[in-house]
């Protein structure tokens, strides 16, 4: 049931960030909060994210009314907390929400560093299905993850989310693994057990 997604905001100078290769002899950071946004910042993806097959996203509203930041790609809307860019809502070019989480999905917790863990509840729907969940998270690791857009150095954070759709033996736990990336602000990768979750950053600031 992992997301994704999450993370939506990424700054203009960000490509050159994934040209960065890790140091060998540098401690792990410390991050206090996700990287700055600003509304106009771009960003893509191999194969769409949050389920909404679309590549090529655009910050169109930094920290609304509702705490929110918004991104589109041609009709398509993500939504993610503005202090945190946790995944809240997607919605497809047609208006209809296709998957939620309430108040949101914990992807990230700052101040983030290795050895870090958390945990955060929320209720999710994708269509008709709907379930409640724990789920406890570890920042692992910070090491160079590869994607499509190149090398950059990342936090790994390891996931376990522990669902229950309410029916008698219709819960499990799903295991998921993502790449934070503090110098472009944004998870830049997640493989889930369920792959339909999977996302892979392949670039920046296209024209």
């Amino acid at each position: 049931m992992n997301t994704l997604i999450s993370r939506t905001c990424i700054a203009l100078a960000c490509a050159a960030a994934f040209c960065q290769t890790a140091q060998a002899d540098v401690a792990p950071p410390r991050v206090e909060a996700p990287l700055p946004t600003a509304v106009g910042s771009r960003f893509s993806y191999v194969d769409g994210a949050f389920l909404l097959k679309c590549n090529r996203w655009e910050v169109k509203e930094v920290a609304n009314s509702s705490g929110l930041t918004v991104s589109k790609c041609g009709e398509n809307t993500m939504y993610v907390t503005a202090d945190a860019m946790n995944p809240v809502k997607a919605v497809n070019e047609d208006g209809k929400t296709v998957a939620s989480f309430t108040p949101f999905y914990p992807d990230l917790n700052f101040p983030l560093f290795v050895g870090k863990k958390w945990t955060g509840k929320y209720k999710g729907q994708k269509g008709i299905q709907k379930w409640t969940s724990e789920v406890n998270c570890e920042s692992a690791a910070f090491e160079s993850v590869t994607t499509k857009a190149g090398k950059v150095d990342a936090f790994r954070i390891e996931c376990k989310d522990n669902w229950d759709a309410g029916i008698i033996f219709l819960n499990g736990t799903k295991q998921s693994t993502r790449w934070y990336a503090p110098s472009v602000g944004l998870i830049v990768k997640s493989i889930n057990e369920d792959s339909e979750w999977n996302i892979e950053v392949a670039g920046a600031d296209w024209k």
